[in-house]
């Protein structure tokens, strides 16, 4: 996921920074290296996310086609 909620904010993933899951509020780790693009990810398996699936390199570049506001947003439908 490249957004979290950190200090009440939207935040890409960096090293030392712990982060929210916008979607089930539990706490998100920085995966920062130099093998893999900056992303969070849930200590542990969680499946909050029905539509999860490993996100690319070509998927990240699509997704900045558009600005951050418009991206990973969460609708639920009640």
């Amino acid at each position: 996921m490249r957004f979290a909620i950190v200090n009440g904010i939207r935040a890409e993933a960096a090293k030392g920074v712990k982060g929210i899951c916008p979607s089930c509020e539990s706490e998100l780790i920085p995966k920062c290296g130099e093998h893999r693009i900056n992303h969070w990810a849930h200590k542990g398996t969680r499946t909050c996310d029905a539509w999860w699936e490993p996100e690319t390199e070509w998927h990240r570049s699509w997704k900045s086609n558009f600005s951050d506001d418009w991206q990973e947003v969460i609708l639920v439908d009640r």
